[in-house]
This record gives structure tokens, sequence and C-alpha cells, in this order.
């Protein structure tokens, strides 16, 4: 029995775009915003997704109030200087309950309700400076930061407690259905 395909050549299953496609008289040029007109692209103009909302004064993707952040601030400060442990919120399959941890923990939350608020120059864990309102990106670097010393890839002479208290005051500040890190002192 012989074989039609030659060794040397690929064997061609389909036709080439080439011999299906007129060649192109020129490259189109599409505006922002609008959806090409060409074949299967009837339905009208691509919508540009909106910013995530922010708090007006606050930096970008901050979802709380000022006011929010300031109390999470004061209460914060107040169980970093309780004592030797802060009493602290965990999330666990959305039952919240109240654990102890190191006073450091309650520090790296007041540093970023400080930092968000603009009250500190530095960033919590990189130190760098950025000018007040920070873009989400630098927001979304410092949990970055603070989840790269959680996991040891960077960072090693931050407190693992303190990286904890950023990383979750961060997510809190960043998430409506987040729990506040540290709860509401007693009246």
């Amino acid at each position: 029995m012989a074989s039609n395909s030659d060794p040397w050549r690929p064997r061609r299953l389909h036709p080439s775009i080439e011999d299906v496609m007129p060649p192109a008289t020129g490259k189109p040029t599409i505006l922002p915003g609008v959806t090409p007109s060409w074949p299967g692209h009837e339905y009208g103009p691509t919508p540009i997704p909106a910013p995530a909302p922010s708090t007006p004064g606050l930096p970008g993707g901050v979802r709380r109030t000022r006011a929010e952040l300031e109390a999470l601030r004061d209460d914060a400060a107040r169980q970093f200087h309780a004592g030797e442990h802060a009493r602290v919120q965990l999330d666990e399959d959305e039952d919240e309950y109240d654990v102890r941890r190191p006073a450091s923990f309650a520090q790296g939350v007041w540093a970023v309700a400080a930092w968000l608020l603009g009250e500190l120059q530095n960033a919590p864990i990189s130190g760098e400076t950025h000018d007040y309102p920070y873009t989400p990106l630098q927001v979304g670097d410092e949990k970055t930061h603070a989840r790269d010393c959680l996991e040891g890839n960077d960072w090693p002479d931050v407190d693992r407690d303190y990286a904890l208290g950023v990383r979750d005051a961060v997510r809190w500040a960043s998430f409506d259905w987040k729990s506040r890190p540290v709860p509401p002192a007693a009246a």
C-alpha cells in the first residue's frame, strides 16, 4: 500500500488562512472603548470597566470610612499598650471568635490604619514613601509584602505577628466582607 504523504512536506489537514481570507488592504484602527465592526462584533460598544469604589479622601481601593479607620487605629493602639498579648478576631468558616496574639499583631494593625489615614509617612513593611493618597497598587503591595513575610519568602527581619496584623488590616480596609482584625474596645 502506497502512502500519499511526502516526508519532506507537512501534511495539511485544513486550508491555510491565506487561502480562505482575502488579503487585507490595511490595518484598521480601533478607538478605545469601541467594538470592531467586522462580522461577529455587532454587539455595540465595549463597556469600559468602572474603577473599584473607594472612599473619598482615602487611598484607592479602601472601602472603609475615615471614622472606621480612626476607630481601628485607636483600638489597635489600646490593645498594643494593654499588655503582652492583644485580643484579635479571626474568621474561620464564617465564625468569628476572639484569640490572643502577641502585641506586635496589634502594632501591625495600628501601622496600617495610621498609614492609610496619611499619618505615617513610611509604608508598614516596605518602609517606602509614596504621595498620599496611595494607589490601590501601593496598598496591595503592602499586603503582598506581608504575605511574603508570612510565607518566609522575604522580609526576614519583620516579625511574623506584625506582618499578620498588616495583612489582616489591609484586607479589612479593602473588602467589605472581612471582619475587623481588632475588636472594638468595650464601652
